[in-house]
């Protein structure tokens, strides 16, 4: 029916077409960062009102606290735990949309299987619907009559270091391999994936030996033997808001002032645990000298496999093979002649 647009195509039309004029009453359906932009957007357009709906639990909603708490700011009502059921019209526009509970989004395995209560239905006036609900690319005709596999959800089945699909010559990354995520992720993709196809074409090179696997693994702070209150437990800064600017189209954050910015900078980010990569380091020890904590220190594991030498000794040993090397550049070339 008329009044059922999606998201994206919203975005576009004010952005692009300068259609930034609404009326009556808006559902945005979704829960992630572009629904909460829409949800603003229509603001913006002088909607009546606007409404989320999304099928994640309020704490759970992919847009994250700060996009959520902007939208509650301007006005725009959350009802997160809510799937759709149908819309309703009335002479070919939409009139409303109903609404029923989902109990959970995920099966036990952590995929997509949402789940309701049939019992407990919320029908909503409003007359214009916009969808955020995700998008996703359709390769299969692209990659028709290749080797290419794909998994359920229409991904494509690659090697999780290389990228490197069924068919050789072929690497993914981004969305074609994960699914929608985060920007920097699809970046890091490609950033391998060029290491990949630079390595494919070099004889007698291996796609994987030194290759970062990025292998994390979260802190269990459930399990741990330390007390947490110990740590840095600093917040994050929070920006704040121009009254005048609210509801417009300007940015309306306020750059921290100057304390905030010393209380930001000195928050623990981390544990302090540090991890060495062996494919890049050299043991050159510089490390050692630049912590002021004297919390470095390298450790032979092998000392048979090389010479060490100290830093008052370094010209006994460096200065023969200096002069050595020299002579055998300088006469070398003569020879060549």
């Amino acid at each position: 029916s008329e009044g059922v647009v999606a998201g994206i195509d919203f975005l576009r039309a004010v952005n692009l077409e300068d259609e930034d004029k609404l009326s009556g009453k808006v559902v945005v359906i979704g829960g992630g960062n572009v629904a909460c932009d829409v949800a603003r957007t229509a603001v913006r357009c002088n909607a009546e009102s606007v409404s989320m709906y999304c099928l994640e639990g309020y704490d759970e909603m992919p847009c994250g606290e700060e996009d959520r708490t902007e939208c509650e700011q301007e006005g725009i009502t959350i009802h997160a735990g809510w799937g759709p059921v149908e819309i309703s019209a009335n002479h070919g526009k939409t009139s409303g949309i109903t609404f029923k509970k989902c109990l959970s989004v995920q099966d036990h395995e952590g995929r997509f299987a949402p789940t309701f209560d049939e019992s407990s239905t919320e029908t909503v006036e409003c007359d214009l619907v916009l969808y955020c609900i995700g998008q996703k690319g359709d390769w299969s005709q692209l990659l028709e009559g290749m080797q290419v596999e794909f998994n359920p959800d229409g991904t494509i089945k690659a090697d999780p270091v290389t990228g490197q699909t069924a068919e050789p010559d072929l690497f993914v990354g981004g969305d074609a391999y994960t699914g929608p995520k985060f920007v920097i992720d699809a970046i890091a993709a490609g950033r391998e994936g060029a290491i990949s196809l630079h390595r494919f074409v070099q004889p007698n090179t291996s796609l994987t030996l030194g290759r970062n696997r990025r292998d994390f693994i979260e802190l269990d702070k459930t399990n741990v033997l330390i007390d947490l209150a110990s740590f840095d437990n600093t917040p994050r800064q929070r920006v704040g808001y121009n009254e005048a600017l609210a509801k417009t189209f300007r940015d309306d954050r306020i750059a921290f002032t100057e304390e905030q910015v010393k209380k930001e900078t000195a928050r623990c980010l981390d544990c302090g645990m540090s991890v060495v990569d062996p494919n890049k380091c050299i043991g050159c020890g510089i490390c050692t000298t630049k912590c002021a904590f004297d919390a470095i220190h390298l450790h032979r594991e092998r000392p048979e496999c090389s010479t060490m030498v100290g830093s008052d000794d370094k010209l006994k040993v460096i200065l023969p093979y200096m002069i050595k090397r020299g002579l055998k550049i300088k006469f070398g070339r003569k020879k060549t002649k």
